[in-house]
């Protein structure tokens, strides 16, 4: 792969990029999770998954409505409808760096969430996993046909920091956090300059396995505020 120099706002496009690919991606695996508790008739804390992405909702919310607030809602920034609009306009923009064929997986996306949206009461969970594959094919077309690496660990970046985020948030193990920090640190040397070195090396020693607790909110509110200081974008 080759080393040409990004610009910082195509640097700055590169990483939004992934963080919003991510973010949708991530946001489709864990409603799908609340989807198959809701079918087998489990009950389902929707306050909880609202409390962890925001806006705060009522406790006493229906799924209807919590599937609406958090895949068609425009107007929610934590909506799978809002993570994709936000990853096909920075691909838009760069266009000229990750392809077309790339930018088409992102608007295949969108067009398929504008689809059920169309009829958003009757939607089922198996009709997500097309957005899902899109987003997959979208990752593997990234790797097979861009060829710069910087902007392959640029996007990257931003998916392992938008992944760190969300895990965190959804108060996931030590172990899988640490393996998404961890496939970080692999990527970090490929373009050190956006690289925040204080608050990686802080985060790292915060996150070890004997002082990991998310269900303490002040130590969950200092991961979530380093990890988005580990890149100067």
């Amino acid at each position: 792969m080759n080393k040409i120099a990004i610009s910082d706002a195509k640097a700055n496009r590169l990483y939004w990029l992934g963080r919003y690919t991510e973010r949708a991606y991530l946001s489709l695996h864990m409603l799908r999770r609340y989807f198959d508790l809701y079918l087998d008739g489990d009950p389902v804390d929707f306050a909880t998954y609202a409390k962890n992405l925001g806006p705060a909702q009522a406790k006493d919310m229906d799924f209807k409505t919590f599937a609406s607030v958090y895949i068609f809602d425009k107007k929610n920034p934590s909506s799978i409808v809002s993570s994709l609009t936000g990853a096909n306009d920075n691909a838009i923009l760069l266009r000229e760096v990750i392809k077309s064929e790339s930018l088409s997986y992102i608007q295949m996306s969108v067009c398929a969430l504008e689809r059920l949206a169309m009829r958003e009461d009757e939607i089922t969970v198996n009709e997500l996993q097309e957005i899902t594959d899109h987003l997959l094919s979208f990752f593997g077309s990234i790797e097979e046909r861009l060829y710069s690496d910087k902007a392959v660990a640029i996007i990257r970046y931003g998916r392992f920091i938008e992944s760190l985020d969300m895990h965190m948030r959804f108060n996931y193990d030590f172990e899988v956090v640490r393996e998404v920090f961890d496939s970080l640190l692999h990527w970090v040397d490929i373009d050190e300059s956006v690289i925040n070195k204080y608050s990686m090396e802080k985060f790292d020693v915060l996150l070890n396995e004997s002082a990991y607790e998310l269900n303490d909110s002040v130590y969950k509110t200092q991961m979530l505020g380093i990890v988005n200081k580990l890149v100067n974008l």
